[in-house]
């Protein structure tokens, strides 16, 4: 998808199959990678289809592709289906040290201040991130509320956004905004909506042509009511004002989130705005196969090796690859 001189391209999320919302920004100037990574989590008590870890397989590859060849690495907050942690799992994350360097090797990387704003899981994180990859990556610079140029295109990083609710435990994310001539992308994951009031005002102040937001954990039952409206008519707002609004992740994971975006998809048509998932960017049929997993055991029951592994230990599968 074309903004002007800005292109978005979606590489993995929910609505493609896995845990993500790695997306790859371009202007004439140069290719921004945004959160490469990817993960799968056990659902419905359910381990992941075989289905599923064949497409997380595939997308890492396609994220490891994405990141030797992106100019500029963007990390907005330090879960793991933002960014690639530096131990070996093939229980959900397919992760490994060498993989995590051989990635950004050589790269500049601009990622979420470890110090500050930050909550006691995702700093550890960001810390061993940070021993990861010292002296590996050509630059390592903090992203929160900076500001940088590369020739005629303009990268803004807000200030630190909560991931969700005002207060939420969850801690922090930042937000990437694009300016390529009067065209301008901001990609918000994880905030979960918006459903922060601060965080639309943010989201508004930036003018966009486009907006790439991360969707409410409707599938998540502690998930207030309150919480819920607030992101309803947030990205009510959004698609009333930009011309293009993008909503996946968190959302996906709900088997009800089309009808869920019916009257956000209104609010846009009227306007002459469009509402899209990330699968429907590429032209795509949307695959939420987290949202759908019960459905697929059913559909196609794995086999009895896939069974064997899914019934050892968290240790035994962190260790060894699912038979898939």
């Amino acid at each position: 998808m074309n903004i002007g001189d800005i292109e978005i391209v979606p590489i993995a999320s929910e609505s493609m199959g896995v845990r993500s919302f790695c997306t790859r920004i371009g202007t004439p100037d140069l290719s921004i990678l945004l959160d490469p990574s990817a993960a799968l989590s056990k659902r419905y008590r359910l381990e992941p289809h075989p289905q599923e870890y064949r497409m997380l397989e595939s997308k890492l590859q396609q994220i490891f592709v994405e990141a030797r060849r992106a100019d500029l690495i963007s990390i907005s907050h330090y879960h793991f289906d933002h960014v690639r942690p530096g131990f070996t799992d093939f229980h959900y994350i397919f992760s490994s040290r060498e993989e995590l360097q051989r990635m950004l090797e050589g790269k500049e990387i601009w990622a979420k201040d470890s110090r500050e704003n930050i909550n006691p899981s995702q700093r550890r994180r960001a810390y061993y991130f940070q021993k990861d990859i010292e002296g590996i990556v050509r630059k390592l610079k903090w992203s929160d509320s900076e500001k940088t140029k590369y020739d005629n295109t303009s990268i803004e990083f807000s200030q630190p956004l909560p991931h969700g609710p005002e207060r939420t435990p969850l801690g922090f994310v930042i937000a990437t905004t694009i300016k390529y001539d009067d065209h301008s992308v901001v990609f918000a994951p994880d905030i979960q909506g918006p459903c922060s009031e601060s965080t639309l005002q943010y989201l508004q102040s930036q003018k966009p042509s486009a907006v790439i937001v991360g969707g409410p954990p409707t599938y998540i039952s502690r998930f207030r009511d309150h919480h819920r409206a607030l992101a309803k008519s947030a990205l009510r707002t959004l698609a009333k004002s930009v011309s293009v609004v993008i909503v996946d992740h968190h959302l996906l994971r709900d088997n009800e989130w089309r009808d869920w975006l019916v009257p956000i998809r209104e609010a846009a048509e009227i306007e002459g705005n469009t509402v899209y998932t990330m699968a429907e960017v590429l032209g795509e049929k949307n695959r939420s196969f987290e949202a759908e997993r019960i459905q697929l055991y059913e559909t196609i029951p794995p086999n009895d090796d896939f069974m064997n592994w899914c019934n050892a230990t968290d240790e035994y599968k962190k260790a060894n690859r699912p038979p898939i």
